[in-house]
C-alpha cells in the first residue's frame, strides 16, 4: 500500500522494509549432467544424427518443455533464430522476438567455434541459465529463448554408455 508523503514514518522502527518475492519468475538452473548421461537421453535415432553429422555442423535438440523433440541443424555461418517467420529457426511464441538471437559459425585453427548472441530481444538469451549478449557454445549447453530450451550438441562418435555391455 502505498502512503501519501505525510503519512510516512520519520522514526525507522516504524517502516516496514519486508519485500515480497514472486517465485514463479525465477529461472530454474539446468542440472549439471554429464556428457554420458545427457547422450543416453537421446534417443537412437537422435544418436544416429548427431554421429552422421559433418564435423562443421552442430545440432539443437529440443530436450524438454515447448517443442521437445525438435531438431535444428546448425550447417550455415549465420542462423538467426526469432519469431519472424524468415528465421532459420522459427519459434512461434510471444516470449520470443522476432529477431531474438544468432548462431555464428566462425572457422579457427583449433576448429569449428558456434557462438550465440542476443539480437537485443526484450527477454533476453540464455546460456546455462545465465543472460549472455554474446557466448562459444559448447556441447550440452542448454541455450533458452523464450520458453524454448534448446540443448547444443556437436557430432559424437562411440557409443552411449546404454549400448555398450
Amino acid at each position: 500500500m502505498v502512503r501519501p508523503p505525510s503519512e510516512i514514518p520519520t522514526n525507522s522502527k516504524d517502516v516496514d522494509f519486508t519485500s515480497t518475492l514472486n517465485i514463479s519468475t525465477l529461472r530454474s538452473v539446468p542440472n549439471l549432467v554429464s556428457e554420458n548421461s545427457l547422450l543416453d537421453a537421446l534417443s537412437a535415432e537422435e544418436f544416429n544424427i548427431l554421429k552422421d553429422l559433418a564435423s562443421d555442423c552442430a545440432m539443437f535438440i529440443s530436450m524438454a518443455g515447448p517443442g521437445k523433440g525438435s531438431r535444428f541443424l546448425l550447417n550455415s555461418d549465420f542462423i538467426t533464430i526469432g519469431r519472424d517467420t524468415t528465421s532459420e529457426i522459427f519459434l512461434d511464441d510471444v516470449t520470443v522476438s522476432r529477431k531474438h538471437c544468432q548462431v555464428n559459425r566462425t572457422r579457427s585453427g583449433a576448429g569449428i567455434i558456434f557462438e550465440i548472441e542476443d539480437l537485443k530481444s526484450l527477454n533476453g538469451t540464455y546460456v546455462n541459465a545465465i543472460s549472455k549478449v554474446r557466448t562459444s557454445l559448447s556441447h550440452g549447453d542448454e541455450v533458452q529463448v523464450g520458453k524454448y530450451r534448446l540443448t547444443f550438441f556437436s557430432p559424437v562418435s562411440g557409443k552411449r554408455t546404454s549400448e555398450i555391455q
